[in-house]
């Protein structure tokens, strides 16, 4: 960054806080002022040197600073001073640099948000070689997503006017007199529901055919007011214009963190705060700014470790993914690849728009969230809609679980059966994989026959007997890497203590990792370590200390640390899953290695048919397997290479950034119970890593959003009715919380009604708060208690059926209904619940009223469940 730049961001910045302090308070801060002073002496002191070195240097170009240096008055002949001239370049470089850098990156925002709009804006600007200036008018869409960009989002928030009258009042009773000023707030202006239709939503089109031009005045005022008005305004616009057209015409945009959600950040004027976004050259082109930019390959290059790589084929792997699990079997792919005779190459769905490659198999590994694409998947989803022509040899493994009925495998089964439509040739039949069932496996299963066949189609042979991953045992110095987003934890409470009512409950509290924010509803996800008794029972199975160092290195791609030495048990700690069920192939390769053929033969029946009541329903793991089949003869870099990369968990957030948006809550199970296997303890790998934290431990950690439809409305007068169960509780706790705080703050609250239910009141969390904000009149407060039941009610259904006639009188009111907690036992309930309210409610038989119910509108009932 060029130091004038920081520099201008900090007086910004700086100027924006003393406009908020007292006189006195800017007086004393010393330190702050000396800055601010020395800040703008340094942008003053470099404008009068290129003011200086031009006058020295003059030459005939026909710029700004050559008019304002040898420009005169016409009727007095008088020149400006280099005092102004410095000044008129000030507010140039800052007016013109700040605004229209804050309106790109909304508008890119928007964009990447959106990704049907993306794809008409593309092709807009696709319909001409050359963006020039006489290309602008014809922009129409683009010049309409800048305009709508600039009502939802004004790079400055207020203007103000000043009363003319000498006594006036206002609508809602305000009096005001003469020379009173007015501060209009620019966002609400833009927000106006008597002018604008879905106000909050961003609707390019309806800046088209006449609707910008048949807007009321002053309806729409980005650029301030009157005399005072944005002089730059018509250049702004153009220079957008040039600017948003080029990049879309000659790149592919994605998020690079793919769950971004809009965050403000305001330096004086607002920007997104903490937005990312990846640009992928779509062709070879010139851009007409003299810059060349060559194609790159969009994708990261995974290539076998050999010198004869142009004997291994190309293969392309393309993945969308939300939590991990699918981009860990795409690089799973990529490193098995090699050893049956391919180069791989890996990227989002979303990074290849345009440019997906015909000559190479294409494998696409997705899942659907509620029905929808994966965040860094939507644009391509949209693309396909667009129909182009595709001739490529491809396959799709879909990921997902079954529970979720109406959108099962929704998303992979378009893309497969999409591609086909137009024009390519699927290599074999589409992947299942149900999270819900022998994941791993199936994935594996399918893995297995797509190389058969790839290998067959290409005349390859699998490359056998070749190493993968190398270990090394060696005496080292440990040597860790740094952690990039960390939280620290502030506060860990036992709520519930550990009884036969069920796990023990925290409350933990966790400073954010600087710079991230969060809206209520969303989740933290966090990056755990593996218990350490656990680890220290696997080394002591392979005869390896706690302290002993390994060295890895790999001919393929992988998660684990490479080159370097590193502790074992940091190894097993962070990076590896230990407590994923074998796979039906791993228990054939132990199988293989048993020295006792009684234990061979009793292991091989374990990957039949009693697969899924002796492996999948007790989950049972790797090492559990190793426990009990003592002559298994698996060396330590064997098991390494069996075992996935540590997933990232994701935690509903129990509070509001109205309360603090610098932290955030969780609200979790710590879960330490006998294994279903009957072998010792399970301990829950993050929730045992949350609970041990202290208060001052650092985590890996970053906000995640959650589904756009499991929000707060934005107008606080909507009601709300939230259904959960134990630490189901958690979001909620955040919604309640924000309706509180509105309250407090004078905003007028909807009915916001809570139906909880827990074993007892020992596990009713919160009660103290629920019975706070149930006497504010935020929230209305239904529980139900399990083990103490009264009247016959034991469950959340019960309560829910009992009100019916009240939830359906506020669902036609305009009611948000929320759903959080297990999927098989309260979402499933309440479904049934709901499918007979609907079937008595419309008087037809349940098999219509479930399709009624699987036709509700995601924005009206939303769901976030847990296993």
């Amino acid at each position: 960054m060029h130091p004038f730049v920081a520099a201008m961001t900090n007086v910004l910045a700086e100027g924006a806080r003393r406009s908020q302090r007292l006189p006195l308070q800017n007086t004393l801060m010393l330190k702050s002022a000396k800055q601010y002073q020395d800040n703008i002496a340094y942008i003053h002191k470099l404008c009068d040197e290129i003011v200086e070195y031009r006058r020295m240097h003059p030459n005939d170009t026909n710029d700004l600073l050559n008019r304002m240096i040898s420009g005169k008055d016409e009727e007095t002949g008088l020149q400006l001073s280099d005092e102004n001239i410095r000044y008129q370049m000030v507010t140039f470089l800052i007016a013109g640099h700040e605004t229209t850098s804050g309106l790109l990156s909304f508008a890119f925002y928007y964009l990447i948000k959106n990704p049907h709009v993306f794809q008409k804006a593309q092709a807009e600007a696709d319909q001409f070689d050359e963006i020039t200036v006489d290309t602008l008018p014809k922009l129409k869409y683009i010049d309409a997503i800048l305009k709508e960009t600039l009502r939802l989002q004004p790079s400055a928030s207020f203007f103000s006017v000043e009363s003319k009258a000498d006594k006036e009042i206002l609508p809602g009773g305000y009096e005001i007199h003469k020379d009173d000023r007015i501060a209009v707030l620019v966002r609400q202006l833009h927000r106006d529901t008597k002018v604008w239709d879905r106000p909050e939503d961003f609707l390019p089109e309806r800046m088209l055919d006449g609707g910008f031009e048949n807007l009321p005045p002053n309806a729409w005022k980005p650029f301030g007011n009157g005399q005072r008005g944005c002089i730059g305004r018509s250049f702004a616009i153009q220079e957008s214009l040039i600017a948003t057209a080029l990049i879309l015409k000659h790149f592919n945009l994605e998020f690079v963190d793919p769950s971004y959600d809009l965050r403000i950040k305001q330096i004086g004027t607002i920007k997104p705060g903490g937005f990312k976004i990846r640009a992928r050259p779509r062709q070879q082109v010139k851009i007409p700014l003299g810059i060349s930019v060559k194609k790159q390959e969009e994708m990261t290059p995974v290539q076998a470790q050999t010198t004869e790589t142009n004997q291994f084929q190309p293969l392309s792997i393309l993945f969308g993914s939300n939590s991990g699990s699918c981009e860990s079997f795409a690089r799973t792919l990529a490193s098995e690849a090699p050893t049956h005779g391919f180069n791989t190459t890996i990227a989002t769905l979303d990074s290849v728009i345009g440019t997906i490659p015909c000559d190479r198999p294409v494998i696409i590994v997705t899942s659907s969230y509620e029905g929808q694409p994966c965040n860094n998947a939507k644009q391509f989803v949209a693309y396909l809609e667009s129909k182009p022509e595709l001739k490529i040899k491809y396959a799709v493994f879909g990921a997902g679980h079954h529970d979720w009925v109406n959108t099962y495998q929704k998303i992979p089964i378009y893309i497969d059966e999409t591609l086909e439509k137009l024009g390519g040739t699927r290599i074999v039949d589409r992947g299942i994989g149900d999270s819900a069932g022998d994941f791993f496996g199936a994935f594996e299963a399918w893995t297995e026959n797509l190389f058969q066949v790839l290998c067959k189609m290409n005349g390859l042979q699998a490359v056998i007997g070749q190493e993968k991953l190398s270990i090394e045992i060696v005496n080292s110095t440990r040597n860790l890497g740094q952690i990039t987003d960390v939280g620290i934890v502030t506060e860990s409470k036992l709520i519930v203590e550990d009884s036969e009512l069920g796990p023990a409950k925290r409350h933990i509290e966790i400073e954010l990792p600087k710079g991230q924010t969060y809206h209520a509803g969303d989740y933290l996800a966090v990056l755990p370590t593996n218990p350490p008794e656990l680890v220290r029972q696997i080394l002591k199975r392979f005869e390896l200390s706690t302290d002993v160092q390994i060295k890895i290195t790999s001919s393929t791609e992988t998660f684990l640390p490479t080159g370097y030495p590193v502790s074992a048990y940091t190894i097993l700690c962070g990076y590896v899953e230990l407590s994923q069920p074998i796979s039906r192939k791993q228990v054939e390769t132990l199988a293989t290695l048993c020295k006792d053929e009684n234990e061979q033969t009793k292991l091989r029946s374990l990957g039949g048919d009693a697969y899924q009541k002796e492996i999948l329903d007790k989950r049972l793991t790797i090492f559990d397997i190793l426990e009990q089949y003592l002559s298994c003869d698996l060396s330590f870099p064997q098991y390494l290479r069996m075992l996935p990369s540590l997933r990232v968990r994701q935690y509903s957030i129990s509070s509001s950034p109205l309360c603090n948006s610098e932290s955030v809550t969780l609200t979790i199970d710590v879960l330490n119970a006998p294994a279903l296997s009957g072998l010792g303890q399970y301990y829950g790998v993050a929730s045992n890593y949350l609970a041990n934290l202290k208060p001052g431990d650092r985590l890996s950690c970053s906000v995640r959003a959650s589904d756009t439809n499991f929000h707060l409305p934005t107008d606080t007068k909507i009601p709300v009715v939230m259904f959960a169960a134990g630490t189901g509780i958690a979001p909620f706790r955040g919604f309640m919380q924000e309706r509180a705080a509105q309250m407090v703050c004078g905003r007028k609250i909807g009915p916001t009604i809570l139906y909880y239910g827990c074993r007892s009141e020992k596990d009713f969390l919160y009660a103290d708060e629920l019975d706070k904000w149930s006497k504010l009149g935020a929230v209305q407060v239904k529980h139900v208690f399990s083990r103490e039941s009264k009247d016959g009610k034991k469950y959340v259904q019960d309560l829910v059926w009992e009100d019916r006639k009240d939830i359906i009188k506020l669902f036609s009111e305009g009611a948000r209904l929320y759903t959080c907690g297990s999927a098989t036992k309260l979402a499933g309930s309440l479904k049934t619940c709901f499918i007979k309210i609907i079937a008595e409610h419309r008087q037809c038989d349940e098999t219509e009223a479930a399709a009624v119910l699987a036709k509700a509108d995601a924005n009206r009932y939303s769901v976030d469940v847990f296993a």
